[in-house]
């Protein structure tokens, strides 16, 4: 966050909304490529 405020730039948090009890394996992958389908998309980089 201080690198994007020192570049002037909004600072952009993906947040991944997870069970107390964490994830499995399966459940953690498909979090993250959901994450990563957004960030691409966010950016528009594919």
């Amino acid at each position: 966050m201080a690198q994007a405020k020192a570049r002037k730039v909004e600072p952009r948090l993906i947040v991944v909304k997870h069970p107390i009890g964490g994830l499995n394996a399966d459940e953690l992958r498909e979090r993250i490529e959901t994450a990563t389908k957004g960030l691409a998309e966010a950016t528009d980089t594919q």
